[in-house]
């Protein structure tokens, strides 16, 4: 474990390479089965709430309809998440050809939403538990395989491939003291 300031970081943050290789695993990490969608932050539920309009355009009549009868957020307080359609597919998965994409974030991207996707979703695959600070941990799952081996084939550190997300979740200065951590340039606290 590393602990920088008040984030404890797994070491395999530290050590594991990935880069998203969305045409060979499909956008998988929105279609889980499982039931549970991506978890969501307290402030997060009120803006996905008012900027899901922006994402419609993008879903297909089924999920439109769906959203239109149910709310796109589940869960009590302190443990929500985004609702899933057939405990699998994010309410908010569009697909291009056979790969699914984030309605949320196409909208973001085409300036129509000031709401990009949720944080669980942007840092995807580093999770982030909660022990009196904030935890960082790499999820490994199979259905990353492909993002690992082409990580690995560029040498790629999960946290370059991280970047945006990491910056927004922790801001510019603690990210770069992770990607010194990952190069072995400021070890932290263990």
């Amino acid at each position: 474990m590393i602990l920088l300031d008040h984030l404890l970081l797994q070491e395999q943050v530290l050590s594991t390479s990935f880069a998203c290789d969305l045409k060979r695993c499909k956008g998988a990490c929105c279609t889980l089965k499982g039931g549970a969608g991506a978890p969501l932050l307290e402030n997060e539920v009120v803006e996905l709430r008012r900027e899901m309009h922006a994402a419609l355009p993008y879903l297909d009549s089924a999920s439109r309809t769906w959203l239109e009868n149910n709310d796109p957020v589940e869960g009590e307080r302190g443990d929500r998440s985004v609702a899933c359609i057939d405990d699998a597919d994010c309410v908010f998965v569009y697909y291009e050809s056979d790969v699914a994409k984030c309605a949320l974030e196409r909208a973001w991207l085409n300036g129509e939403s000031t709401f990009r996707k949720p944080l669980s979703c942007h840092l995807f695959p580093i999770r982030v538990a909660n022990f009196g600070g904030p935890y960082l941990h790499y999820e490994k799952i199979e259905e990353c395989e492909p993002g690992r081996e082409m990580g690995e084939r560029l040498g790629i550190p999960l946290v370059e491939s991280l970047k945006d997300a990491l910056t927004r979740a922790y801001g510019p200065e603690l990210y770069q003291r992770i990607l010194n951590a990952a190069h072995g340039k400021d070890e932290g606290d263990t």
